[in-house]
């Protein structure tokens, strides 16, 4: 029954956030430049506030510091690589355009983050059916902005919406198998699970800066900005917002 459970929520978690931010997008069937802009906003800072307000402070609870943080520093390094060799692979024309090169990123960060996911609900519901369901509901919570902003950045650079919901269900099904490992390993997986939420960090810092905030930065107008801050700052907030009612939970 355990683990009828955690396959439920793990799913409640991904792929149900996965289909409920893809709602919300195709209900719109165009989007204003304005409303483009906050969005994209939106999504730089629920990047950000991800990695650093809730990735890299579980990953330090969890680990030593110093390496908790190099993983994330080589994680940006070798999200940088990876960026020039997928361009490389993929894009062999003077004039190609390298707006593909965001979607395999985020996919693979959201991926490793997914699993993660799946192994925080699997180790909670091992604890009581309680902490499980308290566990999986924060973890849908703080994945529906997130799926949000996954699925806004890959339409924005040239994904058609069908493509970019199949490919973010996809790579939220890393849920399964990542619950299904902590049930067989137990609470020995936690020993690896610090650097992986720092990878999965590293992959959203680097797509926030490299690739989301070159954008920001060619709109100079004065309410431009302001929408950009506006969004910047509710992308933050949301995930402020989820990991004080997470706590105020507990």
């Amino acid at each position: 029954m355990t683990l009828v459970l955690i396959l439920i929520f793990s799913l409640l978690g991904s792929v149900g956030a996965v289909l409920l931010a893809a709602a919300l997008f195709l209900a719109r069937l165009d989007f204003s430049s304005r409303l483009k802009t906050i969005i994209l906003s939106y999504a730089t800072g629920s990047l950000l506030g991800a990695a650093f307000l809730g990735m890299i402070p579980h990953a330090l609870e969890h680990g030593p510091a110093h390496a908790v943080l190099a993983t994330v520093l080589a994680g940006i390094v070798g999200f940088f690589i990876l960026e020039k060799l997928l361009v490389w692979r993929h894009c062999h024309e003077a004039d190609c355009r390298a707006h593909a090169r965001a979607g395999p990123l985020i996919l693979v960060g959201d991926a490793v983050h997914n699993a993660i996911d799946g192994m925080a609900i699997a180790l909670a519901f091992q604890q009581s059916w309680a902490l499980g369901i308290g566990t999986a509901l924060a973890v849908m919570a703080h994945e529906i902005p997130q799926e949000i902003g996954d699925i806004m950045i890959l339409i924005h650079h040239g994904w058609s919406r069908g493509r970019a919901v199949l490919y973010n269900v996809m790579s939220s099904l890393t849920t399964i198998p990542g619950a299904l490992l902590a049930c067989w390993i137990g609470n020995r997986i936690s020993g690896a699970a610090p650097y992986a939420l720092a990878v999965s960090a590293a992959s959203f810092i680097y797509i926030a800066l490299a690739d989301l905030t070159p954008d920001h930065r060619t709109q100079t107008r004065f309410r431009a900005t302001l929408l950009q801050m506006i969004g910047i700052a509710t992308g933050i907030g949301t995930i402020i917002l989820v990991h004080a009612l997470k706590h105020a939970g507990h």
